[in-house]
């Protein structure tokens, strides 16, 4: 009986973490889109500006023309200030899912671990999850943006990662933190050899022009690099479209998010 009562929890965790990734997608990200644009429209017309709120100018993506997963998962359900959205979430988890096996995924910026966690545990079992953290102490080589200090000087780093790793789960045994500056680490053994690289560093517009040139050697032909809070941090705004007006590259908002969507050819 004891068994069986394990295997009906189990299977009763998995439906519910299909059913969030079901809502996540087809309710909360047209919904979160339309308030956003919204927003952003009575913002423009009367002629305000927001700090947390920029106007936007990429090109839009539907998430669905980013990646053919439709079933995706979400784990470690609770949002808390400095996480992505859980539409964001599963997109993520869906890019996440159409990696190859034996590929590796490169997340810069861990803070509590939490989509570091979603992306070990949605793609495959022979992938290798690499996250970069900034310890409290570390000496940064730009500064960072104005409030997200609280983002770093955290009590427990990597808070819900280490719960797993403590507990000796089996996936996450495919997970490498690695510890540094963005700006100082030394990205060249991942040289072409990143299928999904997730840019959420410092927001500050210095960190996000570095991040992103770093980002764009590791990832491998076919590869995708995805960033956060476009069109929230004002540093990652100004960085993505200055990059975008230069080189146009093909930079695009994925509709409904704060999430930028490119990928390698």
């Amino acid at each position: 009986m004891r068994g069986e009562n394990i295997m009906d929890d189990k299977e009763t965790k998995e439906t519910k973490n299909f059913l969030y990734g079901f809502y996540a997608l087809r309710f909360y990200l047209p919904f979160s889109g339309l308030a956003r644009s919204w927003q952003r429209f009575w913002k423009k017309r009367l002629n305000k500006k927001s700090q947390l709120l920029q106007q936007i100018n990429l090109p839009k993506i539907s998430w669905k023309k980013c990646t053919p997963v439709r079933k995706i998962k979400i784990w470690e359900t609770e949002t808390k200030n400095g996480n992505v959205r859980i539409s964001e979430l599963a997109m993520l988890n869906a890019l996440a899912a159409h990696c190859e096996d034996g590929a590796n995924i490169f997340e810069i910026g861990t803070f509590d671990g939490r989509t570091t966690l979603n992306m070990t545990f949605s793609s495959s079992s022979n992938c290798r999850i690499y996250t970069l953290d900034l310890m409290p102490e570390m000496e940064t080589r730009f500064n960072l943006a104005a409030g997200e200090r609280h983002m770093v000087e955290v009590k427990v780093p990597a808070e819900r990662l280490m719960k797993h790793l403590e507990a000796g789960e089996q996936a996450v045994q495919k997970i490498r933190r690695l510890f540094g500056d963005s700006a100082k680490f030394d990205f060249s053994p991942f040289k072409n050899s990143c299928s999904l690289v997730f840019v959420d560093g410092s927001h500050a517009y210095d960190y996000v022009k570095s991040d992103t040139r770093n980002a764009m050697k590791i990832v491998k032909p076919g590869g995708v690099i995805v960033w956060h809070d476009y069109g929230i941090w004002s540093g990652v705004t100004k960085a993505l479209e200055e990059i975008e007006a230069e080189e146009k590259i093909g930079l695009r908002n994925i509709r409904g998010t704060s999430l930028v969507f490119w990928k390698k050819v």
